[in-house]
């Protein structure tokens, strides 16, 4: 048995010294997670390891067939930097791998190609909305993430740092990627089930919410209203009977799908309409053929700050409709559609006046039979000059609804 002195060197005692509070060990694994850490590296203050287990939880929910968080080093019984470090001192920092792409987690980085930025991107959504104790930073240096923070020595792991459970964390962190999401960190909204016969549910995540209040405000004005709660419909409905495949989160989907919500736009109409306006952001490149010559890529001043913007910032009402709606609340009124436009503005488009009713229903149902669509028809409350909606003729047999939105 080695000698006090001797374990100290070795990394395999420690003095008793120190914070008592520092003392809960992170399990070796559990539901989402395993920890890869030294044993004698995986204390920390008990809100800390709550906090931990409960992302490793909602991970798991989101993700059942994997991978699972590869979480490393927390700190030592006690506290005190660990060997060759100045930080993990006080039993609320823990590192965890990025991300991979396969179901297999292990060693990864920013630029190697195993890294996946839109499953990691999901790991900080709910690192920052955890429930159980704020988050002061995450630094991590992939430059696309956002609510993470630049620091040398950091492309390989994330570094996370709670607030001290005796006071809040600040709203947003200064620097690189100040978004910091914050949906009711003592009260975590509870957020339902998406299901759809045949396919596997998807549970919704705070992220998605966030996301979902950006989507509103872009695509609806951000009033919880029925052209709101159509659209998010359109996009559920999406999602669970087309789109799930090709995108791991709701929230990805909607990125990707939404034109307020892209980083660049991917439309070259989009980005004609756009060009010539003041607040257009270009960044760089030409869109090719089929396109006309010379269209820039870029996107919206508007769009770019709405993307950023943190949840405390939103709307109060888009913030509502989004919990709301991802809680299973609102009722479905679009049936299975799940294509949504303005035929009013297209009309105008093509003819440089808007329709009178009679000519906008003729345009639609037109505009559908052209596309293979089918306009749903006139619903009470809903106003389609806004945003018409049109089901896929291939999903037109299926049951209505054929997607739910199960309470949490």
């Amino acid at each position: 048995m080695p000698t006090t002195s001797t374990a100290v060197r070795n990394g395999t005692e420690r003095p008793p010294a120190g914070d008592p509070a520092i003392n809960c060990q992170l399990p070796h694994h559990g539901p989402g997670f395993r920890a890869t850490g030294r044993s004698t590296h995986r204390f920390g203050r008990p809100e800390a390891v709550r906090a931990l287990v409960a992302v490793a939880a909602a991970w798991h929910r989101a993700h059942p067939q994997g991978p699972v968080l590869d979480i490393r080093d927390l700190g030592r019984r006690g506290g005190g930097p660990l060997p060759g470090r100045t930080s993990h001192r006080l039993g609320l920092e823990a590192d965890l791998y990025p991300v991979k792409s396969g179901r297999r987690q292990g060693p990864t980085h920013w630029r190697h190609a195993s890294y996946s930025r839109s499953l990691t991107q999901e790991l900080v959504g709910l690192l920052r909305n955890n429930g159980v104790l704020p988050v002061e930073a995450i630094f991590f240096n992939d430059p696309e993430v956002h609510g993470v923070q630049l620091l040398e020595n950091h492309d390989n792991h994330l570094h996370v740092r709670f607030a001290p459970p005796s006071r809040p964390a600040p709203k947003s962190a200064a620097g690189h990627g100040s978004y910091a999401p914050d949906l009711e960190v003592t009260a975590p909204p509870r957020l339902g089930v998406l299901t759809a016969r045949g396919k596997p549910p998807y549970q919704f995540t705070t992220e998605d919410a966030e996301w979902t209040a950006r989507f509103v405000i872009g695509e609806s004005g951000g009033r919880d209203d029925a052209d709101s709660h159509a659209v998010i419909w359109a996009m559920f409905n999406r999602y669970a009977l087309l789109t799930r495949p090709y995108y791991r989160t709701f929230n990805a989907f909607l990125r990707a799908y939404s034109t307020p919500l892209q980083p660049v736009l991917k439309s070259w109409g989009a980005s004609r309409r756009n060009m010539d306006r003041a607040g257009f952001v270009r960044t760089g490149g030409t869109f090719g053929p089929p396109a006309p010559p010379g269209i820039p890529r870029g996107q919206r001043r508007a769009y770019l700050d709405l993307q950023q913007r943190p949840w405390a910032q939103l709307p109060s009402a888009a913030r509502t409709v989004a919990l709301r709606a991802l809680g299973g609340a609102i009722a479905n009124p679009i049936g299975n559609a799940t294509e949504f436009g303005s035929t009013y503005v297209y009309f105008h488009d093509a003819n440089r006046r808007y329709p009178n009713p009679d000519e906008w229903r003729r345009f639609t149902e037109q505009y559908a039979a052209r596309m293979g669509w089918k306009w749903i028809g006139p619903v009470p409350g809903l106003d389609q000059n806004s945003n018409t909606f049109f089901v896929q003729r291939r999903l037109a047999a299926l049951p209505v609804p054929a997607v739910r939105v199960l309470a949490g």
